[in-house]
């Protein structure tokens, strides 16, 4: 097992072993302030995109080094990774998405979208992209490179979670709830209104557990994703936001930017076995 966490305000990012340590840090080049990523384990290579500089950088992993640089423009959001072929980039100033071939890194398309793209989501067994912009969702096919459905919405989302097994795209929208989207159909069936300001999310399938961080409410919600009902919620002493999963579902990992950690719970017991020390402002979090 290993955990991957960015460093916001340290430009670093914390390796975490399976025996709830930090092992590594991958420091990175000056300015590059990174928040989220996504990593190709098949070429031990993580990919970064930069909101300041308007550049995707690769790191090597072994190496713990920037073995590259792709110069996009704009501010660069997030970045998510199709069958380790193809990277796809959200650019919020020139609201599109960038598409680069992973093997050769040269760009292979753009995608034009609604406004301001942000937290994007690849649904790998339907060979989907999902955009949420600032009020609607869009689905992409990734084969054919066009826009399939335009969800109109009328919060602002932000970031998505795709339930595999319920076959639900969850949208964290910004004025404090979750909106449930029909998988196949791309309908919206529920929306949850049981939080503060919900950032991101987390599924147990092991246990039929949703969880979910509330940066407001400074909490982590359970919740039965087949009832959508609450089971517990959990006060975090500082700031949740990301949250990630151990591969076995054992372990649940979240982030407090306020007090620098990484909170481990053990998802059996939902209860607090430690907490790591990271560096500054730790953001998103990637089990491996």
């Amino acid at each position: 097992m290993k955990i991957y966490v960015s460093n916001f305000c340290s430009n670093n990012i914390s390796v975490i072993n399976e025996k709830l340590e930090v092992e590594d840090t991958i420091y990175l080049d000056e300015n590059m302030y990174v928040h989220h990523f996504c990593i190709d384990d098949k070429d031990e290579k993580i990919y970064i995109p930069s909101g300041l500089e308007g550049m995707l950088y690769v790191v090597s992993i072994k190496d713990k080094a920037t073995i590259e640089s792709i110069s996009i423009g704009g501010n660069l959001s997030q970045v998510a990774m199709y069958s380790n072929e193809e990277l796809y980039i959200a650019n919020e100033d020139s609201n599109s998405i960038y598409i680069i071939d992973v093997k050769n890194n040269d760009p292979v398309g753009l995608i034009c979208v609604d406004n301001m793209p942000h937290g994007i989501i690849i649904d790998e067994e339907q060979k989907k992209l999902y955009v949420p912009c600032l009020n609607s969702l869009l689905i992409i096919d990734i084969i054919n490179k066009s826009i399939v459905k335009n969800i109109k919405l009328t919060s602002a989302p932000w970031h998505l979670k795709i339930n595999r097994e319920e076959n639900i795209i969850y949208i964290v929208a910004k004025n404090g709830s979750i909106i449930l989207v029909d998988r196949f159909k791309f309908e919206i069936l529920n929306v949850l209104r049981c939080f503060k300001f919900p950032v991101e999310i987390s599924i147990n399938y092991l246990k039929k557990e949703m969880y979910v961080t509330d940066f407001c409410n400074k909490s982590l919600e359970v919740l039965n994703y087949k009832t959508n009902e609450l089971i517990k919620s959990i006060a975090i002493e500082g700031r949740p936001l990301g949250i990630g999963i151990s591969k076995d579902e054992s372990k649940l990992f979240v982030t407090d930017v306020k007090n620098n950690l990484i909170k481990v719970f053990e998802t059996s017991s939902l209860e607090l076995i430690k907490n790591i020390n990271v560096d500054k402002e730790p953001t998103t979090i990637i089990c491996r």
